[in-house]
């Protein structure tokens, strides 16, 4: 699926994606990401090319044949943990790795309702340190307007939102960092599904938050 996108990773992003050293849950979502955006795929194509080449012309180092022992070691006692799992069947439009994440093959995840207008099904990735969900904004829904105690990345899987700053649409990548202060609103037209990555929870700015922001947390898994 291509889209014409106006929020995109960043090049130093594509590039750790590329070699394969970005984080599991930064990876999810940039691939998410590469699923609608044509640019972006040609651009970590390109870099997947250069890292090739300088493979290529590198030299040689010999490694201790300890090193490879202990690495064939762990593969058999199954050290190597699978970041996704395998589904029969997936939600139609989304990305295959988002489809491998959902555990209930024939159903969507569980959503739990966070208010009226949005409701959160979390997803399971291997990894410890982001909270990995979809979260669900119904049509003309409006969140809470919250500020961010964290890095926060967003992929539009389904439908569009808007905030103080854009509108986003399906693909779309986006980045928030502590100091972001918004409130994103759900299209008229239909819900909207965003996978999102958040390292820390977000940040009520209204005077409720005063009583609900201890309690907030993020679950990473």
């Amino acid at each position: 699926m291509t889209n014409v996108l106006n929020h995109h990773p960043s090049i130093e992003m594509l590039v750790e994606f590329s070699a394969g050293t970005l984080d599991t849950a930064t990876s999810i979502c940039v691939a998410s990401h590469l699923h609608f955006c044509a640019s972006c795929r040609a651009e970590v194509a390109r870099l997947d090319q250069v890292g090739a080449q300088l493979m290529a012309i590198s030299s040689p180092e010999r490694v201790d044949d300890s090193i490879f022992e202990e690495v064939m070691r762990k593969i058999d006692e199954g050290h190597i943990e699978e970041p996704v799992i395998e589904s029969k069947k997936g939600i139609q439009g989304f990305p295959e790795l988002i489809n491998k994440l959902i555990h209930d093959a024939a159903e969507m995840p569980i959503w739990k309702r966070l208010s009226k207008s949005m409701e959160v099904a979390k997803l399971f990735t291997g990894q410890g340190k982001y909270e990995v969900a979809l979260h669900k904004i119904c049509a003309g829904g409006t969140t809470p307007k919250h500020d961010h105690r964290g890095t926060e990345y967003t992929v539009v899987l389904k439908g569009s939102f808007s905030d103080e700053k854009s509108v986003y649409t399906e693909g779309d990548f986006i980045v928030r960092e502590p100091g972001d202060v918004h409130q994103p609103m759900g299209a008229k037209n239909g819900e909207c599904i965003c996978l999102s990555a958040q390292e820390a929870p977000i940040k009520l700015t209204s005077p409720l938050g005063f009583f609900l922001n201890p309690w907030l947390r993020v679950n990473p898994a």
